[in-house]
Parts: structure tokens; sequence; C-alpha cells
């Protein structure tokens, strides 16, 4: 009888190992994500992003992470970029890119170590007139204090910022690590973000995170709870209604991600204390103007206009709401009785 039941133990054990073999000819997954290591590698090596970042960063470059330690710890400040690479809603022929800059610390107002950013792209397996399959970028997205009321992310029809083909220039405001898709946006979030004495960074491979439930080269360090890196491999950037709203717009714009902010933003930008204004003018002001802005949502025309064009048609609204800190913000932006001027030449 117990020969029997070790018998049966080690023929389950055989046939599991036996599942979980890769079938002889298929190409190796290591996440079990549905997409091909190599699929991948080619994907996030072809699609890597044009990084600027400041000279004098206070953080230097993006860091490496050392394996197989849960808690996040620098090994060097040396530009590392790691990548994920997901099937969208589960489909094999668009594939949504995360290229992640992680660094050792943000050094803004309310400064604080490890600071996890990253930008995105949604891209499409494409088969013009039956012959060689290529992949081509549809929509590329760059975070920017996220889940903050200064929430400036911004999101683009890849032809818009001239990446279809290959990846984007973005630039990394210095010390908060913010990510914009022209230098000119990089000033118009709630003040704190200037990209100026940037330089282009020499980026190696990207390194291939895998998916958070099976993390790659053993770094477990993705989960941890002191950064948000976690969030952001969970979740889409692309989301139906952002797609919707992006469409509607001139193919010359790039929009705000999450447009219901912009008028909290404005009375922060306006006021004399970024932190005060959160308080006070903050929370108070998105619900009430989520409807007119959403209407507005453009960021940022590709000709370089003042962004007080996003802000025109609602500024009457805005007024209402902010009184006194709205008025000052149409005189910082430009807008008075709704009329906006142009960024100077």
């Amino acid at each position: 009888m117990g020969r029997m039941v070790v018998a049966g133990v080690l023929g389950c054990m055989a046939t599991l190992a036996a599942a979980q073999m890769v079938k002889p000819g298929a190409l190796p997954d290591s996440d079990r994500d549905g997409l091909s290591d190599p699929l991948e590698a080619e994907l996030l090596k072809q699609f890597q992003p044009r990084w600027m970042i400041g000279k004098e960063d206070c953080s230097v470059r993006p860091a490496q992470f050392t394996a197989g330690i849960m808690i996040p710890t620098v090994v060097g400040d040396d530009g590392t970029i790691y990548g994920q690479a997901s099937p969208y809603r589960g489909q094999q022929e668009e594939v949504e890119l995360h290229f992640y800059h992680l660094w050792r610390q943000d050094c803004g107002r309310m400064g604080h170590a490890l600071d996890a950013e990253h930008i995105a792209v949604l891209v499409r397996r494409e088969s013009p007139d039956g012959g060689t399959p290529r992949w081509r970028a549809l929509y590329w997205y760059t975070a920017a204090h996220e889940e903050t009321v200064c929430d400036a992310s911004q999101i683009a029809r890849a032809p818009t910022v001239e990446a279809e083909d290959e990846g984007a220039t973005v630039w990394i405001s210095p010390g908060k690590h913010a990510s914009f898709l022209s230098e000119e946006l990089c000033s118009h979030g709630c003040g704190g973000d200037r990209c100026e004495d940037m330089d282009r960074m020499k980026a190696g491979e990207v390194v291939n995170l895998g998916e958070l439930s099976r993390p790659a080269d053993d770094a477990i360090w993705v989960a941890s709870p002191r950064w948000s890196l976690a969030d952001k491999m969970r979740r889409s950037d692309f989301p139906e209604d952002r797609i919707v709203r992006l469409e509607r717009l001139p193919e010359s714009d790039v929009a705000w991600a999450n447009p219901a902010k912009r008028p909290a933003q404005a009375a922060i930008y306006g006021g004399n204390s970024a932190v005060n204004g959160i308080a006070t003018g903050g929370h108070s002001t998105d619900t009430a103007l989520v409807l007119a802005n959403s209407s507005t949502g453009r960021a940022i025309e590709k000709a370089q206009h003042n962004t007080g064009n996003a802000l025109t048609k609602s500024y009457k609204n805005v007024v209402k709401a902010l009184g006194g800190a709205a008025s000052s913000t149409g005189k910082a932006l430009g807008i008075e009785d709704g009329k906006s001027k142009k960024a100077p030449e």
C-alpha cells in the first residue's frame, strides 16, 4: 500500500513537471503573460524613449537596484531603465509597454527617498498588404505627479510626437522627475517643474521586470510598499475613456491625462504658496469643474501655445469657485475676460 502511495505521488509530480516544461520549439515566456521573452525584448528596445535629464540633478541619473532584496536598495546611479511589456486587454496584437526611470530620491520641496516614475506606449502589430508584420506606436503617455492635485500627466497620438516607429523624446524635470512630452509642457504643472540645462542621457538596454506576479531576475523589490511601483505595474495607462477624449481633439494636440485637476492647479500656480494652495483649494475645485474642464481637455498645441488656452472656456467657472485666487491665476496664465495670450516666441 505504501509503495502504491509513493508511486502515485511521484507520478503526479512528473505530470506537473511535464506540464510546466516549455513545449519543443516554443519561445520562452518567463512571466507567463502570453508574450515571448524575445518579443518583449525587441519591443522594449525599439520603443525605448530618448531621455532628456537635468545636468545637475540631485539624484544624478536613474538608479539600478539590487536583486533578491525586498527593500529597494540602490546599486548605483548609472542610468538604468527598467521595462515591462504586457498584452493590452488580453490581446496579442496590441501591447502596452512601460519604461520605468527609478531614482534614489525625490529632491523637491517635500522630498523623499525612492522615486518611481514612468512613461508608457501602446503599440500594435500591423501587416500591411500581407507583408512582413511590424509594430507601430498608437499612443504615448507620460506620468507627472500622478495621484496628486498637481497631476500633469499627458497623453498624445504617436504621430503628434513623431514617435510611431521609435521612442519618443521625453523631458524629465530635475529633482521631481516628472515626465513630459515636450520641453514647453514641463513648466505647466503647479509651478515646481522646470526643464532647464538638460542633456540627453545615454541609456543601455532596457532591463525587463516581467510582471508584478512574476518579476524577472529576482527583482522582488518591485512589490515593496516603500514606493508606488507596484501600482504602476498593475494598471493600464490607456483606459478607453482617456483614448476617446483624446481622439475628439485635433491631431496636433497633447492632452492632459486628468484634465479635471487643471483648475485646482491653476489656483495653486497663481497663489503665493503651493503647499497652502493644495490644502485650501485642491479638493474643493475638482468636482465643481470636472465637466467644464473635461470639455476643454487639451493640454497644449504642438505649435507651443500657452496652456492658458486649455482653461479659457472654463475660466468664468474658476472665478466663481476660487474668487481672488482665480483672478491672479488668469493674469499669470494670460487669461482675462475669456481671452488668452500666446506664449512669447
